[in-house]
């Protein structure tokens, strides 16, 4: 089910009609606000010619349809996030640059920010010289984490958060729709993921006891989020985050928003580093005021 994002649909709509259809495509925006349900579809209906296919049906079994995102492997009971390989990428490349069996061939590169620089330059090749007929589009809500010759070479396309009154479109009980915080995939897990749930409201808990707290208690904090996995760690500060932004721009002060890009800042250095998690996230709550 797609929910929101009707402009970025009607384009992509012209562009399966043949109107000045592009090779390469940039979704860009936020984490589970459907670029990559929206990127499936893309697919089904561009390889397939059918509006209502799925990528569940076809994915795996249509030779047209390719996917590559993170492996995540489960070590010592964390779920950790491996990247995206240039071993994935030329592996992808042997087939990929076959001609079509139907109508088209189309790769979906999901989370591509997590892809290595080896991987990116390995995938630069094929955006530069597409095949007739072959389509990519990447996925991120980190560009600024891809090559700017990986990005120069795609066609953008920005997606925001999705309205309330859309995610009420979902059927699902209204109480967790401002947890969801504008994202239909969140709203999803929140409803479905009872470990998900809790991981939410252990962070709204924090943050609504965070200004108030002693440093030791965020000393603590930041021990034993060090302790778990790269997903649970996201989780947790996107909620702060969002509930961030909103209480600076309903309360006007807006220097709540250097605490938000702080946070985002530090999520980015553990994606991107090997760095000691535990003194990162010492310094973040130490210095938030």
């Amino acid at each position: 089910m797609i929910i929101g994002h009707e402009k970025q649909r009607a384009l992509l709509d012209k562009f399966i009609s043949g109107v000045n259809i592009h090779h390469s495509f940039l979704f860009v925006g936020p984490e589970s606000v459907g670029k990559k349900t929206i990127a499936q579809s893309f697919g089904c209906r561009l390889v397939n010619e059918k509006r209502n296919s799925t990528w569940h049906i076809f994915s795996g079994i249509d030779s047209d349809l390719f996917m590559i995102e993170p492996e995540i492997i489960e070590k010592k009971k964390k779920q950790i996030i491996k990247d995206i390989s240039v071993e994935n990428i030329r592996d992808m490349r042997k087939t990929f640059s076959l001609a079509p069996d139907k109508k088209a061939k189309l790769l979906v590169i999901n989370d591509a920010h997590r892809m290595t620089v080896s991987a990116q330059n390995a995938l630069l090749k094929t955006l530069e010289e597409p095949k007739e007929k072959s389509f990519i589009i990447l996925v991120t809500h980190a560009p600024d984490d891809l090559l700017d010759t990986v990005r120069s070479r795609c066609f953008l396309m920005q997606f925001d958060l999705v309205s309330n009154n859309e995610l009420q479109k979902m059927f699902l009980s209204e109480k967790y729709i401002n947890d969801a915080h504008g994202r239909p995939g969140h709203l999803f897990r929140l409803h479905h993921d009872a470990e998900f749930r809790k991981t939410v409201e252990y962070a709204r808990t924090q943050l609504q006891g965070l200004f108030q707290s002693k440093l030791y208690e965020r000393v603590q904090l930041a021990e034993e989020l060090s302790k778990k996995d790269e997903q649970y760690i996201t989780i947790f500060f996107t909620v702060w985050i969002y509930r961030i932004w909103k209480a600076a721009h309903n309360t006007k002060k807006y220097n709540l928003l250097k605490v938000a890009g702080a946070i985002e800042d530090m999520l980015q250095l553990m994606r991107r580093t090997n760095v000691n998690k535990q003194l990162v996230l010492e310094e973040l709550l130490i210095n938030i005021v």
